[in-house]
């Protein structure tokens, strides 16, 4: 029965050299010989832009996060055998300056994340920064505004 599955999933060119083949896993011995090759390349690839990627400016965090955990899947069905911790960090250091706290946070408190935790962590922190610098500019330009027009204050005075 799985020997019908592979040969049924596989091109026709593939099928024509395996059908005469015994046994399924003789099948999936042979497929694995002819492109063990390609997949090391392929993982060398995929390993080489999850080191390089760098998180843009404006992209959202979520995206981001979906995409680096895209290439560590990808990573693991080529075979590579990283374990959770090491795809974590992987993230991690993909991810700005703006987030050095929590990275903090995280090695201090030594807490384990799934990959789906960590980037809603990572989702929920942007939210909390994004907010607390939007009230801080709010709170600055709020400041910088005159609260009296008392003109016998010195030091209040309108600039225009």
């Amino acid at each position: 029965m799985a020997k019908c599955y592979i040969l049924a999933s596989i091109s026709n060119v593939l099928y024509h050299q395996m059908q005469d083949v015994g046994l399924a896993s003789d099948i999936m011995l042979s497929l694995k010989e002819m492109f063990a090759k390609q997949g090391r390349s392929t993982r060398q690839e995929t390993m080489r832009q999850i080191y390089n990627t760098k998180m843009a400016k404006g992209t959202l965090v979520r995206e981001h996060c979906l995409r680096m955990i895209s290439n560590l899947n990808t990573l693991e069905v080529l075979g590579a055998d990283d374990d959770g911790a090491s795809q974590v960090d992987m993230i991690l250091h993909s991810l700005p300056e703006s987030f050095k706290e929590f990275k903090l946070n995280y090695n201090m408190s030594k807490k384990i994340y799934s990959l789906s935790e960590l980037m809603n962590e990572l989702v929920a922190t942007k939210g909390i920064l994004g907010t607390s610098s939007v009230d801080a500019n709010m709170a600055e330009a709020s400041t910088s505004q005159p609260k009296s027009k008392d003109k016998g204050v010195p030091g209040d005075q309108k600039v225009e």
